[in-house]
């Protein structure tokens, strides 16, 4: 099956190029083990998959039950070249690839793309997940309410850059340094300073997260 794969995709030799543009190598026999190895229990098995579009350097990360037909979709509806990195068997695809889009958020072009770096792919390799995607993995029903809800926990790097934003607000700070962020507060930031949305800051004031800055108010 994986020859299969690897003939819808191939265009020739995926090493790295010169300048911004990456495009990273598929490795048939890694590939082949992670198919071949069984799915974990759950009640929406599948795959999430990670796959490099040739022409931009940017990658897909989507979710299926059939991989090959799956891919075979892209050369069907696609003018250009992808290349399939890398696979996770889950048993709710559905709640693993939202939480792969969770943890990349910071990296998302649009839709499902996103910009990924060899650090990216070298941790997605690694299997080394946070506690929550592998909650996902593993179909832990709790996880369901945190994705609906999008109260869904930041990586500390997520952290990291959702209070380098709010360090950046002119007019207001947060409440307290204790205060726990979530995914939807940094999609709130992103979304305030992309198109200077006030109603996102002020939801945030209005929820305890933020506050006028001590300054402002003497």
């Amino acid at each position: 099956m994986i020859k299969y794969l690897v003939s819808l995709f191939k265009s020739g030799t995926t090493t790295p190029s010169t300048g911004s543009l990456h495009l990273y190598q598929q490795n048939q026999s890694e590939l082949q083990k992670i198919i071949n190895s069984p799915f974990p229990r759950g009640q929406a098995t599948g795959y999430v998959f990670f796959v490099q579009d040739q022409q931009t350097g940017n990658f897909q990360i989507g979710k299926t039950t059939q991989i090959e037909k799956r891919m075979n979709g892209f050369t069907v509806n696609l003018s250009f070249k992808n290349e399939l990195i890398y696979l996770v068997k889950s048993g709710n695809q559905h709640q693993t690839e939202a939480a792969f889009h969770d943890h990349f958020t910071n990296k998302r072009v649009k839709g499902e793309w996103y910009t990924l770096s060899s650090e990216n792919l070298t941790w997605l390799r690694t299997g080394n997940y946070s506690r929550f995607i592998e909650d996902t993995i593993n179909d832990k029903g709790i996880i369901k309410e945190a994705i609906d809800s999008r109260r869904v926990p930041l990586t500390p790097k997520q952290e990291e850059y959702a209070r380098s934003l709010i360090h950046n607000l002119e007019h207001y700070e947060m409440v307290s340094d204790d205060i726990e962020l979530s995914k939807k507060d940094l999609d709130r930031l992103i979304m305030y300073f992309k198109f200077k949305n006030k109603g996102t800051i002020v939801n945030m004031v209005k929820e305890g997260i933020l506050k006028e800055k001590s300054s402002l108010r003497m």
